[in-house]
């Protein structure tokens, strides 16, 4: 790969992932010189189908709270009307003890203090505990297939103190007049891109102050029907075996099952592997619906964002004011989208941001 000549090359994105794909449509349709460099080997970043278990299986992580119209059940059956009710109460308290406690001790634990005895109260903290507020994730935007993307092309270094900017990669440096990143926070907090000028205190305490969520989706699929629920039936389940099950039934009426994890129980699937994560969904499906499902199994697939060198996570944790500190320009040439950038985060704000960066950039490419 040469070089680009300086009037080669108006901007490179680094990224196409959502922000990256709607940064370049943005300066694309300005009539500016573009090119999207990605690590991987496909387009999409941390939004992906995977055909492999003989469905489309959406890899983006699960991220909504408790939707309406979910189905609660413990020890495999679903629970009554009235417990409906004293489990909506049972919520709503709890929501409060833990808005307490994460405001008078954000140190400690919650399930190291809160230790319910009744199931459906272990139900309600168990809810409590997974949610996040980030919005579903969607596919990516529709394109003409005419992106200029270079895969496999992972940006090393990004130096602005020239007249152009560098990025190095391990094919070789690519000049421009801007750069817009979009990779993830935790790729930047994991130091996976350098910066010539260093990035600026308040930048990388923005980053320390965005973590990442850890959240991982495990597809089943079967042979036969051994799930007795309708199409699209949305569980939270309490088993016997003392543990939480959160999943998709049958979705699209095919005979299948998608199983969420968050925080620590997302972290011990991915590190136990593939094998192990696939094998404890099915145990915790029969556990639900019976031997069956062991003997109706067919393919599984499983996502593993936490140890994505490329993701390190699902998606940024944060409130506002580091999100906008993260938002800022570097070096006024080198500009900065993604979730972790839009104060609304998730892919709303992954495609605003995109757009954001692109007007940035415009508005600098304008003044040269």
């Amino acid at each position: 790969m040469q070089p680009a000549r300086a009037a080669d090359l108006d901007v490179a994105v680094v990224g196409a992932g959502i922000a990256g794909f709607a940064a370049a449509q943005t300066l694309i349709g300005a009539r500016q010189s573009v090119v999207v460099l990605e690590a991987r080997e496909r387009t999409g970043g941390r939004i992906y189908t995977d055909t492999t278990p003989g469905i489309a299986f959406d890899h983006g992580a699960p991220t909504r709270p408790l939707p309406v119209g979910m189905s609660l059940m413990i020890d495999g059956k679903e629970i009554s009307h009235a417990d409906y009710q004293r489990f909506a109460k049972q919520a709503e308290e709890i929501g409060r003890l833990l808005h307490a406690l994460r405001k008078e001790a954000p140190g400690i634990d919650p399930s190291a203090v809160l230790k319910p005895s009744d199931p459906l109260e272990k139900l309600a903290l168990a809810e409590a505990l997974r949610r996040v507020p980030f919005a579903p994730l969607a596919r990516l935007p529709v394109t003409d297939g005419k992106l200029p993307v270079r895969l496999n092309t992972r940006v090393i270094r990004i130096d602005s103190t020239g007249p152009l900017v560098k990025l190095v990669t391990p094919l070789g440096d690519v000049l421009a007049r801007a750069a817009i990143v979009t990779v993830p926070v935790g790729v930047l907090a994991a130091g996976g891109m350098g910066f010539a000028p260093p990035l600026r205190g308040e930048r990388l305490a923005a980053i320390a102050s965005l973590p990442m969520a850890q959240a991982d989706k495990v597809c089943v699929t079967f042979s036969r029907r051994v799930l007795d629920a309708p199409d699209d039936t949305r569980i939270l389940a309490w088993t016997p075996k003392q543990t939480v099950v959160e999943a998709l039934l049958r979705p699209g009426g095919r005979e299948a099952a998608i199983l969420f994890y968050r925080g620590e129980e997302a972290r011990q699937l991915e590190a136990g592997g593939a094998s192990a994560a696939v094998s404890g969904a099915v145990t915790a499906l029969a556990e639900l619906f019976g031997k069956e499902v062991r003997s109706a199994f067919l393919r599984a697939a499983s996502t593993r964002w936490g140890l994505d060198p490329f993701a390190r996570g699902a998606w940024a944790e944060g409130l506002l004011l580091p999100r906008l500190a993260l938002a800022a320009p570097h070096h006024e040439r080198v500009l900065f989208a993604g979730e972790a950038t839009d104060p609304a985060g998730g892919v709303a704000g992954a495609n605003a941001s995109g757009h954001r960066a692109a007007k940035e950039a415009l508005a600098f490419l304008a003044k040269r």
